[in-house]
């Protein structure tokens, strides 16, 4: 039986609703769960899900196919007194007699180099990967999910948060930042800030800092919020059509603190289930 005939089951009959809440922190209505929510918690499938769309970034690499060949060369063979690898014959390059092509001598060609060739792109079903995305938007509406990620949650805050209309329209940062501090993700913006020196060769790769993954915002259309989100370290906006499992489940690990506009929490269903009865 499918993730999507068990989630229609589950829903039959239930009328939760969830609160709106406005930019000032107040609540000025209610809306119906969206049947998403009720789908089971596959911790599995996400997981899955996430490593198969991750490398859908990874970019093919190579080494020179030519690498280590510049030389013409010859093995002198035995009587000589010396190493049996390939030398090089040309005179007047200072190089002549050296060692060359083979990997054990300097400027020779790389061993078992990468292969632009190999295949890096992992398919995924497209079934498999609307489930996967139906579970992780579950998994967001789940308190202890999101509070095992480490998130800072409000006691007087119910999952998912719901959020007027009025938030894609917001363009400036200040005004998005009071605003995540008005409904109690001060303490989670603090969380954010906090800055972890990598471990690794990564310090010297232009990626020495690490910061925490912060609350995400699933909109339905960019009004400007997008620009407005961008210094605030940690907060990431996202249009409901581009939503993924790599949005919802960063590292893997499903339950992001998520907030939805009412716009983009009421064509969930729609978008997700399309024609689905």
């Amino acid at each position: 039986m499918s993730i999507l005939v068990e989630l229609l089951k589950a829903s039959e009959g239930l009328e939760k609703k969830i609160p709106v809440i406005d930019l000032d922190g107040s609540k000025i209505g209610e809306v119906p769960l969206p049947r998403v929510f009720y789908a089971p918690l596959r911790e599995d499938l996400v997981w899955r899900a996430f490593i198969h769309l991750q490398t859908h970034k990874l970019q093919p690499k190579g080494a020179f196919k030519g690498s280590g060949h510049k030389y013409s060369v010859e093995s002198w063979g035995a009587g000589y007194g010396m190493a049996r690898i390939s030398r090089i014959k040309a005179s007047g390059t200072g190089k002549a007699q050296a060692g060359g092509m083979v990997p054990s001598a300097v400027g020779g060609r790389p061993t078992h180099p990468p292969t632009p060739e190999k295949k890096i792109y992992k398919e995924l079903n497209r079934k498999e990967k609307k489930m996967a995305l139906i579970t992780a938007i579950a998994f967001t509406g789940v308190l202890d999910a999101v509070a095992k990620r480490g998130h800072r949650i409000p006691e007087n805050i119910s999952l998912p948060i719901v959020v007027n209309e009025k938030i894609e329209s917001i363009a400036r940062t200040r005004e998005l930042r009071e605003f995540l501090e008005k409904i109690g993700l001060k303490e989670e913006l603090e969380r954010c800030k906090e800055k972890k020196i990598r471990a690794g060769k990564g310090k010297k790769r232009g990626r020495r800092y690490k910061r925490r993954t912060g609350p995400l915002i699933v909109v339905l259309g960019d009004l400007g919020i997008s620009e407005a989100a961008e210094n605030i370290p940690g907060v990431d906006v996202v249009n409901l059509k581009d939503l993924s499992v790599l949005h919802l489940a960063p590292g893997a690990k499903p339950g992001r603190l998520t907030i939805y506009s009412v716009n983009a929490f009421e064509k969930i269903d729609e978008v997700l289930l399309g024609g689905l009865k």
